[in-house]
């Protein structure tokens, strides 16, 4: 059994805002002020967003047999789904995304590394993710790395300190329920190779999916799907257009034609 993390001194949000995604992109330059026309304009097109995500939340919800459940994903896709759906973020992993190759070692152990403490580092071993950390720095700093055990990585990528990390990842930990675990993984990015791919596939877990750009012919749990992007958050949105999210959460089998499927890209038709 997982031993229980510390109390939480302090309070993190429910859900940690997600900014545009994995990739970090450059702060929009400051404009003048709209006129009252434009921001009314702007005002209504925010209204109508947030009454389409309300409605599409609901939608996601129907149908769902437990609300009580932990996906673990490679970026800030599970996070996405747990906004989506208008439940409680219940995964240590908001916020953060690995290494393919952390990630499929984490997977392989789940409880043995979250028994293992969080201990920060100072810089990654991979070399691609070092020049995208060091080329984010003079915009928004270093963003915090951890180690569980001795080899899986955790990057933080959407916290400033050390301190709102492990504050956010014990969180995840005291609302998991490893009764009920759903893994996602997209291989179009972070060192993903076929290697990766079979050793997903192989894992003994009943609720996991593979998103992909590509079509992955014999692997069960793949998705392929159309406008791929590495942003997770997005990627979420635009992935239940072509699947049966709540489907999967309860059974784990992926259906794509079905009524859900089809009132989702009504509702998602738009702005992801």
């Amino acid at each position: 059994m997982l031993t229980k993390p510390l109390p939480i001194k302090h309070a993190v949000p429910e859900n940690p805002a997600i900014p545009p995604g994995l990739d970090f992109v450059e702060e929009a330059p400051s404009i003048p002020a709209a006129a009252p026309r434009v921001q009314l304009r702007a005002k209504l097109r925010d209204d109508a967003l947030g009454l389409r995500n309300r409605f599409g939340g609901a939608l996601l919800r129907a149908g769902l047999q437990h609300r009580e459940f932990t996906v673990l994903s490679n970026d800030c896709w599970a996070q996405a789904l747990y906004e989506g759906y208008g439940l409680p973020c219940q995964t240590p992993l908001a916020g953060s995304g690995m290494h393919a190759d952390c990630f499929l070692r984490f997977l392989g152990d789940i409880e043995g590394y979250l028994r293992s403490p969080l201990r920060f580092i100072a810089e990654t071993r991979y070399a691609a993710v070092k020049r995208l950390r060091g080329q984010r720095e003079a915009q928004s700093g270093l963003w915090p790395i951890a180690v569980l055990g001795e080899d899986v990585e955790v990057h933080f990528l959407h916290y400033r300190s050390e301190d709102e990390s492990r504050r956010a990842w014990d969180m995840g930990c005291e609302r998991l329920n490893l009764k009920r675990i759903a893994v996602k993984f997209s291989v179009d990015k972070d060192g993903a190779t076929q290697n990766h791919i079979e050793r997903f596939a192989a894992l003994p877990l009943e609720r996991k999916l593979l998103i992909s750009r590509q079509n992955l012919p014999g692997i069960a749990c793949a998705l392929q799907t159309p406008n791929y992007v590495t942003n997770g958050a997005v990627m979420f949105r635009r992935s239940v257009k072509y699947f049966d999210c709540t489907h999967w959460l309860n059974t784990g089998e992926i259906r794509h034609n079905t009524p859900r499927v089809w009132v989702s890209k009504a509702i998602f038709a738009r702005g992801v």
